[in-house]
């Protein structure tokens, strides 16, 4: 049986989608003459006049435009599929380097910012700028000394969005904020933060 022959078809046997997929052509020589490829084509160009109108309509009129909180939703898995790619090194040994993936850092970031209370983490800019290379002896688990591991220093900068809580006194708790974001970081990853930029873009009623 053939696919598609349970789709709609014009009086001349013709099939609608076959009309549809030559739309921005030119008539063929057998739709000049044929009066239902005619017909359907009129019908198909008022569809398409139609559809574009009211995608117009609905992109000028404001209260149809997405809000705040789903353009955020759609940034955030937008940039976690540009991070996903991204690669943070945290270190380069004698066996190969080891890092971590943009995602997984910014997602590590935002979980430390959260354990505070009265604090909301939102976005995560990272930026890693490589500066120095500093070499350390590995020692073996019999105690003796193997090759040398090279460990990459980082200088690991971060831009965190966060939203607070009315009952929170913002200055204690950017001091508390980069603390926490830092430790929790630095115990999992061993990458040190040199550089923790806060930004308060808003504030909640708990």
């Amino acid at each position: 049986m053939a696919l598609n022959e349970d789709q709609p078809r014009l009086g001349c046997g013709r099939l609608i989608d076959e009309v549809w997929a030559s739309i921005d052509q030119p008539p063929s020589v057998h739709e000049q003459t044929c009066a239902d490829c005619q017909s359907a084509r009129a019908a198909l160009h008022h569809l398409v006049a139609v559809t574009e109108s009211m995608r117009d309509r609905d992109r000028d009129d404001a209260g149809l435009q997405p809000g705040h909180r789903v353009k955020e939703a759609i940034m955030m898995v937008a940039r976690a599929e540009v991070r996903r790619s991204r690669r943070t090194p945290l270190a380069t040994t004698s066996l190969g380097t080891i890092d971590i993936s943009e995602q997984a850092l910014s997602a590590l970031i935002r979980f430390a910012a959260s354990t505070l209370p009265g604090v909301r983490a939102r976005r995560c800019t990272i930026t890693t700028l490589r500066t120095a290379r500093t070499p350390q002896a590995a020692h073996s688990m019999q105690g003796g000394t193997s090759s040398t591991t090279v460990v990459d220093v980082e200088d690991v900068r971060i831009t965190l969005t966060v939203a607070l809580s009315s009952q929170v006194k913002i200055p204690d708790t950017m001091g508390l904020l980069r603390e926490r974001v830092g430790t929790i970081v630095q115990a999992q990853t061993s990458i040190t933060m040199q550089q923790i930029d806060i930004i308060v873009e808003d504030l909640y009623d708990i």
